[in-house]
Formats: C-alpha cells, structure tokens, sequence
C-alpha cells in the first residue's frame, strides 16, 4: 500500500495519504483517500428535486454525490467506495 503525507485545504493537519487519486466527485473534485475503509453517506435532505446526495467519509475533501443530473451519483460513489475496501 502507497502512502504519503499530504496537508489538506481544509485545516492545517497532516493526513497520511493511502492511495493517490481513485476517482472524481460530482464537482470533478479528486477522491483520495485517508482512511483504510471508505463509508457511503446519504444527506437526509434531498436536493430541490427531490432526488438524493451525499458524500464519502474517508476521503481528503469533501466528497459529494448527487443523483441530480451528475456524472457521479450513489451508484457510483457505492462502486468506487466497494472496490477500494475490497483492496
């Protein structure tokens, strides 16, 4: 398993980085993980449409999933978080 140290936007602490980039979110934004095992979230409010978002847990940023017109919906964020813990 690769790791590195990498320090993220969000606050000043050093999380250890246990792959590179596994994916993009729904705003194109890089997946990268900094925990062993990665956990699917489901916001309870939906979007204006009524469809479902959420996020990852896990991750170095702040993951989002939507199944409002987005390349990355649940399904896929349910893959991708499947075969990384599959690892």
């Amino acid at each position: 398993m690769k790791t590195a140290e990498t320090t993220t936007s969000s606050s000043n602490s050093t999380n250890a980085v246990l792959e590179g980039v596994i994916g993009y979110d729904t705003s194109r934004q890089p997946i990268i993980p900094v925990r062993d095992k990665l956990v699917v979230k489901k916001n309870a409010h939906p979007n204006c449409d009524g469809t479902a978002w959420g996020w990852i847990e896990g991750c170095s940023l702040n993951i989002c999933w939507s199944d409002e017109n987005s390349r990355f919906n649940r399904e896929k964020a349910e893959q991708l978080v499947r075969q990384y813990n599959a690892r």
